[in-house]
């Protein structure tokens, strides 16, 4: 490498750090402050309902979607570069992690947080570098159909593991397991289950054809309607998510011990974070 092409791969490696400077964002907050504080409400209506199900989703329960979701607003707005972006748990990443959740779980039986949290620093780790590296720019030779197959393939994966908790039952570990046990929960089905699962799904669905002005979002209209069918409609065999752990969530520093272990999750959740990102 010649001295000025180790130069530039210096200066753009600095540029690209330096971008990680909040301070930029932080002076030019207080602008707009009106219109941020009504956007950033309207996004968190929308996005905490979703949250929920995702954390629900990746086994790790609802306040593991909550604070994905605040911390994914609260460090992409410092230290993001688009004025409209919108960051947190999306159904790709969960199904991925979910996986990840399932195949580490403790003696006790509950997930090993350790080597979940060090395999995700990891893998932010192997972003940063294939950014310095401008890999990203390889994403102009994927064709389209193979990131809509993908994109379509992860939708069929939530829809057949939320089968069962639509049914009244728990939620299986695998999609195979989703698979097999479909046929005896159609077959026992819960019905108050069943009849609040299609009013907040026919909810969602139908209310951005009844109304153009999305003053309420669909998904909390849709969970709105069916916490207040199970509250109010006298059912008497319906599973809630109870209550959550009230203060900050634990914080785990990363422990690489296990690094070989870790290796090939954390370059296939990188992976997945620049495809859906690009």
């Amino acid at each position: 490498m010649s001295s000025n092409d180790s130069n530039e791969s210096k200066f753009n490696a600095f540029k690209y750090l330096s971008d990680f400077n909040p301070w930029h964002n932080i002076k030019v907050m207080h602008t707009n402050i009106p219109s941020d504080l009504l956007s950033g409400v309207t996004v968190a209506v929308i996005a905490m309902p979703l949250a929920l199900a995702f954390g629900v989703a990746s086994g790790l329960g609802p306040e593991a979607g909550m604070w994905a979701a605040i911390c994914g607003g609260i460090l992409v707005g410092l230290f993001g570069g688009s004025t409209t972006g919108v960051s947190g748990p999306t159904g790709p990443m969960v199904m991925q992690l979910a996986g990840v959740i399932a195949a580490t779980k403790l003696a006790s039986g509950e997930p090993d947080m350790v080597f979940i949290m060090s395999m995700v620093f990891l893998s932010g780790l192997i972003c940063i570098v294939l950014a310095l590296m401008k890999i990203g720019r390889f994403i102009y030779y994927t064709p389209y159909s193979v990131v809509s197959g993908f994109m379509c393939g992860i939708g069929v994966i939530i829809i057949l593991l939320e089968i069962p908790p639509m049914l009244g039952f728990a939620t299986p570990s695998s999609v195979v397991g989703a698979i097999k046990q479909i046929p005896y929960d159609v077959m026992h089905e819960k019905p108050h289950a069943l009849i609040i699962s299609l009013a907040t799904f026919f909810t969602i669905l139908l209310w951005p054809r009844i109304t153009k002005k999305q003053w309420l979002p669909a998904p909390l209209l849709g969970l709105i309607v069916g916490t207040s069918i199970a509250q109010f409609s006298g059912f008497r065999d319906i599973e809630y998510l109870g209550s959550m752990p009230v203060g900050l969530p634990h914080l785990y520093w990363p422990d690489f011990s296990r690094f070989g272990d870790m290796i090939g999750g954390a370059f296939a959740v990188a992976g997945l974070c620049i495809l859906i990102r690009c």
